[in-house]
C-alpha cells in the first residue's frame, strides 16, 4: 500500500497539474491558447497604437488647416501696391511687356484680361515628315542655344535663337504716350548659318493675337487678298490695330518671297496649321527682316 500510495503521488492528477500552472502564472491548457493576462495586454498595446496614430492624423490635419486659414488671412497693414498698380495710368512703361513665360517670344499687357501676342515658325523640306512648330521651349526639342542679348526690362530687347541651319533674331521696342502704355514693334529676322548648300530651307513665321474670346478681333485684307492690318477692341485698350510691314531682305542681296496671310477660326486652311501643311504662310528664302507696329 505505501508503494502503491507513493505511485500515485509521484504522477499527479491532471486537475492537480492544472491548478499549480495556474499559482505559478502559467497558461492553463497543454496547446498554450489560453491565458487572460498576456491576451488583456496585447490588446491594451494595440489600442495605444491606434490611438498614436489617430492622434498623429488629427495633429496633421489640425496644422494644415491652421495654414491654410493663416494664409488667406490678410494681414491688417495697407497693401505695399496699390490695386491698380499695373494698370497703364499708374505704370505705362510696364503695361506692356515680354510677360510670356514659356514661349520663345511674346508680348502681353500686364491686366486682368490681357491681350496675347506671340511668335511661331516651321522649317520646311529640312526633314522627312511634318515640320516641327516651335512655338514652347522644350528641353527635347533640339532648338538652342537662346536668351536674350539685352533686355532692360522696360522698353527694348534682342535675343538670338538658334534652330538648325537656321538663326533667328527676335526684337522689340516701345515708344510711350496715349492711354494704353504708347506703341510698340517687333523684327523677327531669319538667317542661315550653313554655308555652301544648294538648297535654302523655306521658313513659316506665324504672328498670333489672342483675346479671351469675348473681345473683336478683324483681319484686314489688301487688295491683293494679302494680309496687311490685325484691328481689334478690348474693354481694357479700346480700339487698336497692329500693322504688318512688308517683308524685307538686308541689302536685297539674297532672293526672297513672302506674303501675310490669316488663319481665321471658320478658316478651312486652319487644320492645316495643326498638321503644318502651310504652303501659303509667310515663306523666307533665305532670310527676312518682319516687322509688326502695335
Amino acid at each position: 500500500m505505501a508503494r502503491g500510495e507513493r505511485r500515485r503521488r509521484a504522477v499527479p492528477a491532471e486537475g492537480v497539474r492544472t491548478a499549480e500552472r495556474a499559482a505559478r502564472g502559467g497558461p492553463g491548457r497543454r496547446d498554450g491558447r489560453g491565458g487572460g493576462p498576456r491576451s488583456t495586454a496585447g490588446g491594451v498595446a494595440l489600442a495605444v497604437v491606434v490611438l498614436s496614430l489617430a492622434l498623429g492624423m488629427s495633429g496633421r490635419w489640425v496644422l494644415a488647416w491652421h495654414r491654410a486659414r493663416r494664409a488667406v488671412t490678410l494681414h491688417s497693414a495697407p497693401p505695399v501696391l496699390p490695386a491698380d498698380s499695373s494698370s497703364p495710368a499708374v505704370a505705362p512703361e510696364l503695361f506692356w511687356g515680354t510677360y510670356r513665360p514659356h514661349v520663345y517670344f511674346g508680348m502681353k499687357t500686364r491686366s486682368p484680361k490681357p491681350l496675347l501676342t506671340g511668335l511661331m515658325w516651321a522649317q520646311q523640306g529640312t526633314t522627312p515628315g511634318t515640320p516641327k512648330l516651335r512655338h514652347t521651349c522644350e528641353q527635347g526639342d533640339g532648338v538652342g542655344p537662346y536668351g536674350w542679348e539685352f533686355h532692360d526690362g522696360l522698353s527694348f530687347g534682342r535675343q538670338h535663337i538658334q534652330d538648325g541651319a537656321l538663326r533667328l533674331t527676335t526684337e522689340f521696342v516701345k515708344r510711350p504716350g496715349g492711354q494704353h502704355g504708347g506703341d510698340w514693334s517687333w523684327r523677327v529676322t531669319v538667317e542661315p548659318q550653313a554655308s555652301g548648300t544648294s538648297a535654302l530651307p523655306l521658313v513659316s513665321l506665324f504672328f498670333y493675337v489672342v483675346t479671351d474670346g469675348k473681345e473683336v478681333l478683324l483681319p484686314e485684307v489688301g487688295a491683293k487678298g494679302q494680309l496687311k492690318f490685325i484691328s481689334g477692341h478690348t474693354s481694357e485698350l479700346g480700339d487698336f490695330r497692329f500693322t504688318l510691314l512688308p517683308p524685307t531682305s538686308p541689302g536685297d542681296t539674297a532672293p526672297k518671297y513672302g506674303s501675310y496671310n490669316v488663319f481665321w477660326t471658320s478658316n478651312p486652311g486652319l487644320p492645316l496649321l495643326t498638321e503644318m501643311a502651310v504652303p501659303r504662310q509667310e515663306e523666307i528664302k533665305p532670310c527676312q527682316d518682319w516687322q509688326a507696329v502695335y
